[in-house]
């Protein structure tokens, strides 16, 4: 089944970035050699797209001037006011005249599927106006329960069990011609995946890698976590797609450094003292609080 289409969110205000969020959106932030954006295009390629959508809003400005810059290929749908995901998905499904299937990816997070797991998710998408990827996490999450039965969503609750959980992962397919339209404004829970009136299918894939970049916790933890685990699918996925360069690690797991573990030097000049923190951009500094993000004269901390 071919599934054609993907839409990346990307309209966030950028506030769980600490101060370098206020001046280099989310999206633009680097994994290693490419910014998320274009992770996010190259996973949507993988994942059989070939025409992809961006809706924006915050920083909208510098989003496009790199897209143009970089010569990117994807569609920007700018909000002047912010349509919240629900109303971005209706947003999209007038230009596309509510036909055809698309792909919905979180800007900042990247779910790594076997090919069968993908293949087998797209065959059972196409009955429901709504296909979620269901993401298992572990008790005492701070993330919502899917409550689900048959493979259809019955409820969002507040987790009360001790054992691990399925939350939702913000990946999901929709059947566009199966959606009611609205206008403006409006929850994705309310009016796309709107399990109260409408069968909401989630899959659960048996094997799967989660990667979060949404926080600068989880975006220095990730950063990390891919020069300590050799063998991950998202690593292959990065090398795959030129965005990490094995000749820039070193044993001591820097990168494009030497200095402490973890050192991650996005410069282009190779940094001798690295200091075990991230520099996206600018010089690497002594921090007492911590492993800090670097980018020209602003510091994002834990």
């Amino acid at each position: 089944m071919n599934l054609k289409v993907a839409y990346i969110l990307g309209a966030g205000l950028g506030t769980r970035m600490g101060p370098i969020g206020t001046s280099l959106p989310k999206l633009l932030w680097p994994v290693f050699e490419k910014s998320l954006l274009e992770l996010q295009i190259d996973y949507a390629i993988e994942c059989g797209a070939e025409k992809i959508y961006l809706n924006t809003h915050f920083q909208a400005n510098k989003i496009q001037s790199y897209v143009d810059s970089n010569e990117i290929d994807v569609e920007i749908i700018f909000e002047e006011e912010l349509l919240d995901i629900g109303g971005a998905v209706h947003n999209l499904a007038r230009k596309l005249n509510y036909e055809g299937q698309v792909l919905i990816l979180n800007g900042d997070q990247f779910l790594m599927l076997s090919e069968q797991s993908l293949n087998d998710f797209k065959l059972k998408s196409k009955s429901s106006v709504a296909s979620l990827l269901g993401l298992k996490v572990p008790a005492n999450s701070q993330y919502n329960e899917l409550i689900v039965k048959d493979s259809l969503l019955c409820s969002i609750e507040k987790p009360s069990s001790s054992k691990e959980y399925y939350t939702f992962s913000g990946v999901s397919i929709i059947n566009l011609e199966m959606l009611k339209a609205c206008d403006g404004a409006s929850k994705f829970f309310d009016t796309v995946a709107d399990y109260n009136n409408e069968d909401v299918f989630v899959y659960h894939p048996e094997e799967f890698e989660y990667w979060d970049f949404g926080t600068t916790e989880r975006y220095i933890n990730s950063m990390r976590n891919v020069l300590k685990m050799p063998g991950s699918r998202f690593k292959e996925f990065l090398i795959r797609n030129k965005a990490f360069m094995k000749e820039k690690v070193l044993s001591d797991l820097c990168y494009n450094s030497r200095g402490v573990d973890y050192s991650i030097n996005l410069n282009d000049e190779f940094l001798e003292n690295g200091l075990g923190n991230i520099v996206i951009d600018g010089k690497d500094l002594t921090q007492s609080q911590g492993t800090v993000v670097i980018y020209k004269d602003k510091v994002s901390g834990v």
